[in-house]
């Protein structure tokens, strides 16, 4: 009787192995097509979007393909077809891998202490998710910090100024609480900049966008692009904000592609006029791995950089507990050659559904002093 039972225990944990096995060779093929989709198909709206998620793929593959391994301490009656899936899922893990670091490494710089003669700056983006602009836990940490400038998107500019009026406090609060006081409000309220250097040119553009079926009543499709000259410490510095719509349908994919085309131009001309660098930053609506945010940076001539040398969530789901899982890196920047990279961090969670993007630069002073 033991020994029957011993059978038994024996037979359940072979086929219990035999079924991680396969369960872990197929999950890991599945998930690795789905993150080869977004380098074979990037004109494709839900194959672009898998760029999104190359880290879950990643982590699912290299799971899977461990599982996978487990089944190679049984027999299979398809011995031979399971050691092929095995090896397509391995291979298909490894393509992932080093497609997915190709295009991490693209278009980076490294960044580097200050060199001499250099002026620091440091520029903070957030996506405010409409969080109050007197909130005292974003104002404490803008204390904190001490940006030379604040980029922020979906803020609601008008939402805003009703909820200061109510509460019988100056509007803006520009120059107070962290915030530089030099204060630019985009056209449709989205974007707002405050900086600690004057403004000499300001441009708000209004990209249309079309309206996908079903949108409800909040949905805005138009989104601006707002574009600044600062006069800086060391000479004139193009600011270009950045939130394009979120492609979660084709309709909006095809409203982020516009706006980036619009991107595209106003960088171009500013990098024509050959008076300051270059630098947009934002809330991209785009992962570093997406084809169309890299084609941004190559034809552009711009480039980037990523906290701690990897993409680090800055948007997360549901709780900032679970951001490593149900998150994306979508908040991103992009300098020209001639503005030095020092430092890219990302800031606590503020309130928002975002955390802030930290980035230090290191400008030149038009002497080279």
């Amino acid at each position: 009787m033991m020994f029957k039972n011993t059978s038994r225990q024996g037979s359940t944990l072979r086929s219990l192995l035999s079924f991680i096995g396969w369960c872990g060779c197929l999950g890991a093929l599945a998930a690795c097509a789905l993150g080869l989709a977004n380098f074979a198909a990037p004109g494709f709206w839900l194959a672009d979007n898998m760029s999104f998620f190359l880290r879950q793929f990643l982590a699912a593959g290299l799971l899977g393909c461990l599982g996978g391994a487990l089944g190679f301490f049984v027999r299979h009656r398809f011995a031979l077809l399971y050691r092929i899936v095995w090896f397509l899922a391995v291979l298909s893990l490894l393509g992932l891998a080093g497609l997915t670091g190709v295009r991490t490494l693209a278009n980076t710089v490294e960044p580097a202490p200050l060199r001499a003669g250099n002026v620091p700056l440091k520029v903070i983006s957030i996506n405010l998710e409409h969080l109050f602009l007197g909130d005292g836990i974003l104002q404490a940490f803008l204390e904190r910090e001490a940006p030379d400038i604040v980029v922020l998107q979906e803020t609601l500019w008008g939402l805003q100024e009703r909820r200061w009026q109510r509460l019988g406090l100056p509007v803006g609060s520009a120059g107070e609480n962290g915030f530089p006081p030099y204060l630019t409000v985009g056209e449709l309220g989205g974007l707002v900049v405050y900086s600690r250097f004057p403004v000499r040119r300001e441009t708000s553009k209004v990209v249309q966008g079309d309206l996908p079926p079903g949108a409800d009543v909040f949905y805005n499709a138009d989104r601006e692009l707002l574009s600044l000259t600062l006069e800086t410490d060391a000479g004139p510095l193009h600011l270009l904000a950045i939130h394009p719509d979120s492609p979660r349908t084709q309709a909006r994919w095809q409203n982020r592609r516009r706006y980036l085309d619009e991107a595209d131009g106003i960088v171009s001309a500013l990098k024509a006029e050959k008076d300051g660098p270059v630098l947009a930053i934002g809330d991209w609506n785009s992962s570093p791995w997406s084809a169309r945010f890299q084609q941004f940076l190559t034809d552009n001539g711009l480039k980037t950089a990523y906290p701690g040398r990897w993409p680090q969530t800055t948007r997360f789901f549901y709780d900032y507990r679970l951001h490593w899982i149900l998150g994306a890196p979508v908040d991103q920047f992009a300098v020209s050659d001639d503005i030095q990279v020092l430092s890219v961090s990302t800031g606590p969670d503020i309130g928002s559904d975002h955390l802030p993007l930290i980035v230090e630069l290191g400008l030149t002073p038009p002497d080279g002093t």
